[in-house]
């Protein structure tokens, strides 16, 4: 009985995080010269299993260099999200607020807010962020700290 149940155990975490991250969509946003870029940008959230990944491309110029990290998002796919755009987008100077954004959306270089919404943030803030010692609720506390919102509220709260 013990094997069933540590069995059907493991069998839901997996399903649980297996379906969690096929919720999970991407908007990146990139130069028209990275059109080349996106099977390897798709491969990078592939080792994820992150499957929704939407490229769209500026017809001149390039996007602003912001992230949004829905606040479903594991740190270890928000360190991606960082790298993705740093390697692709030229960097990161702004974060979105989560708020705004549906809690298993991440973008990269979204043009779709005012100047107003994005907010600035340190090389040494980005530091924090790329920190691999934070876990999830650490690095969403960080992330909604700099990016000045509230505090998320505990479920038991």
């Amino acid at each position: 009985m013990k094997k069933i149940t540590v069995t059907l155990f493991l069998f839901f975490l997996f399903v649980g995080i297996s379906w969690a991250e096929e919720k999970i969509f991407v908007d990146i946003f990139l130069a028209p010269e990275r059109r080349a870029d996106v099977p390897m940008i798709k491969e990078r959230f592939a080792n994820f299993s992150i499957k929704k990944v939407q490229p769209q491309f500026f017809r001149k110029g390039n996007p602003p260099m912001n992230i949004a990290v829905g606040s479903n998002i594991s740190a270890d796919v928000a360190r991606l999200v960082i790298d993705t755009a740093i390697t692709y987008n030229r960097g990161v100077t702004h974060l979105m607020p989560q708020f705004r954004f549906h809690p298993h959306q991440i973008a990269i270089g979204t043009s779709a807010f005012d100047e107003l919404v994005p907010v600035a943030i340190s090389p040494e803030a980005l530091e924090q962020l790329k920190n691999p010692a934070l876990s999830t609720v650490e690095f969403h506390q960080l992330y909604r700290r700099l990016t000045k919102e509230k505090p998320k509220l505990e479920p038991n709260h």
